[in-house]
């Protein structure tokens, strides 16, 4: 795993100075290396953590005529299948690393080069011939692409802090994008806290051209889940058995010690099940607790750990872990506000004691339709709307006739489970001047809803959150924390074919009635009986929760320091929100919205200095 950098000067050749700076400041997202090179105008930078290849996969690297150079972040799975074939196309390989591959790809697939891996990525190839740059983002948005567009200078890069002392950068704040992180909890792409920089989508791709002009974002690969195969559940279990292994030995290849993420719920468990069985040796496993009982889940990673004889490390989370907030705010780059960021770096500090690589757990939720959310919202649909008609045909009821099949799974009602923040409190919030900034929906996502027209319910939700959720909020967490402490990261179950496999099974297999409430991961909690008890596997889901709402009450530990951020005459929110509101945010015992604000005004603090 790896940082990137790149500029396109547009008044001057680039200095190797200002490429330099931009790679220095993510160093810890590649401690065991650094490349640069210029190209008049153009600069391309990377710092490298090696995980594959440890003596010749140094970058940025070039093909064998110097004219295709990659800057390259994240690892292709199924780079040695693809070599085999680039081979028999007349490539010529020097190193045995797949950011190797991706070069000659490009050379001879060019942009269709994307159609054929299967990894986590970002990269950026510059083509001195063409004189522009084929940047792109994996399917999924694992890795991280932030671009700026500035006028002085094109740039791009892994982090946000990258940008800031970028000659002529425009710092002026989005404030429509603070709104929606108001709401969310996050600032969904293509967003960013900046109006000049911009997240590259997932499965999306650009080109800048060395005079510096950017190319609209064109997308190369989306997921339906339109399509359903039919099988018998046995059926099922076993196809899911097999795609999962397969996905597991995939993301296995490493030339550096590694481990696993072990919370003890379904998806991290199920992946060590299959780490042990397919290396045959101990397994190092992490875990984060806390000291209230309700949040912790430390007995039954250990339960998961003894079964599967890892050797298991673990670690208490205390109130003292606020500590790091200005740490999580710089690297963030930008208001972020999932306060479960706060554990998983703990636990990917943790486990860099002892590995440089880590397999988690995340994906099986939205792949599985795992989330409460989806139980809760089978759970209270009206009666009228199940009895007379069969489940499979909801959608065609719906399409045909919207007056008396009035869809439940509408965007609004979805949005509405995913607020931190409602309208009504944001519109309280905001200072009267800044009561335009607050939006009705947030960015992109109709666009996203109307694809889900021939989706069944739940699987519009599921398709929601694949390119929302688990984009902008699982998966930068887990890359920026596991980055800070030089940790790779992999994610079997956010994989190209483990979900087309996902969305090609019929909703009812994942999510329906047990003992008279809707449950959900059906199929993944089949496999996983067979090594756990029926208590253990259908106990009622935790997730990965902070006792925030514990520390930030009246009595609580960090309720002083919770009032002397944000109710003070110094405090910087002051400038944008109504103080009162936020002491009736307190009242409330909004504990998610109070942490959302706690972290904005730090990184106000930061931005201002």
């Amino acid at each position: 795993m790896c940082g990137i950098a790149g500029i396109v000067s547009l008044v001057k050749p680039v200095q190797l100075e200002q490429i330099e700076q931009m790679t220095d400041v993510i160093k810890h997202r590649g401690p065991d290396g650094f490349g640069h090179k210029c190209f008049g105008n153009v600069a391309l930078g990377h710092r490298r953590l090696s995980i594959i290849d440890l003596s010749s996969g140094g970058q940025p690297m070039c093909d064998d005529q110097e004219k295709l150079w990659i800057t390259y972040n994240g690892e292709l799975y199924n780079y040695q299948e693809l070599k085999e074939k680039l081979m028999q196309s007349g490539c010529v390989f020097r190193s045995s690393s797949d950011t190797e591959v991706i070069i000659y790809a490009y050379k001879i697939w060019g942009e269709k080069c994307l159609n054929y891996f299967r990894g986590m990525f970002s990269f950026a190839i510059v083509d001195t011939e063409r004189k522009r740059i084929f940047a792109a983002r994996d399917h999924f948005g694992i890795k991280p692409f932030y671009y700026h567009q500035g006028t002085e200078c094109v740039a791009f890069g892994s982090e946000l802090q990258q940008f800031r002392n970028l000659p002529g950068f425009d710092a002026d704040i989005d404030l429509k994008a603070i709104d929606q992180y108001l709401w969310l909890q996050y600032i969904p792409a293509p967003l960013t806290v900046f109006t000049s920089v911009k997240k590259l989508k997932a499965a999306h791709y650009i080109f800048i051209d060395f005079e510096g002009k950017v190319s609209e974002q064109i997308q190369y690969w989306d997921l339906s889940f339109a399509e359903k195969k039919s099988m018998r559940e046995e059926e099922w279990v076993e196809a899911a058995e097999e795609v999962i292994e397969d996905s597991v030995k995939a993301h296995l290849v490493s030339d550096v010690p590694f481990g696993a993420f072990l919370s003890g719920g379904i998806d991290s468990s199920l992946v060590v099940k299959y780490m042990t069985s397919l290396l045959n040796r101990d397994v190092d496993t992490f875990s984060i607790g806390f000291d209230e009982k309700e949040y912790n889940e430390l007995p039954y990673s250990k339960i998961v750990a003894e079964k599967f004889g890892t050797r298991h490390h673990t670690e208490i989370v205390k109130p003292d872990a606020l500590s790091i907030l200005p740490d999580l705010v710089r690297h963030y780059g930008e208001p972020y506000g999932d306060s479960s960021c706060i554990p998983t770096y703990y636990v990917c500090k943790l486990a860099k004691r002892h590995v440089t690589m880590v397999l988690s757990g995340d994906g099986g939720d939205e792949g599985f339709a795992g989330y409460n959310s989806y139980t809760s919202f089978l759970q209270h649909l009206p009666g009228n709307y199940r009895q007379g008609i069969k489940k499979a045909l909801f959608p065609a009821m719906e399409f045909l006739f919207p007056q008396k099949y009035p869809s439940q799974y509408t965007l609004p009602v979805w949005v509405s489970k995913m607020s931190y923040l409602e309208q009504n409190w944001r519109s309280q919030l905001w200072l009267p001047e800044f009561q335009s900034h607050i939006v009705g929906m947030p960015e992109g996502f109709e666009e996203i809803f109307a694809r889900t027209r021939k989706f069944s319910g739940i699987n519009k939700f599921q398709y929601l959150d694949m390119k929302t959720y688990m984009n902008f909020d699982i998966l930068t967490k887990v890359d920026v924390a596991s980055m800070m402490h030089s940790l790779e990261v992999r994610t079997p179950l956010i994989d190209k074919k483990v979900w087309e496999f996902a969305a090609s099974i019929p909703e009812t297999f994942n999510i329906r009635k047990v003992q008279g409430e809707y449950r959900g991961k059906i199929i993944l909690k089949k496999i996983l009986q067979k090594s756990f008890s029926d208590e253990f596997v259908h106990r009622r889901k935790q997730g990965f929760g902070v006792p925030i709402s514990k520390w930030f009450a009246r009595d609580g530990e960090l309720n002083m320091l919770l009032q002397e951020r944000i109710l003070s005459n110094n405090s910087s929110i002051k400038n944008y929100f109504n103080q009162p509101v936020i002491d009736k945010l307190i009242e409330a015992k909004h504990s998610g919205a109070l942490w959302l604000i706690l972290f904005l005004e730090e990184w106000l603090n930061q931005f201002k200095k």
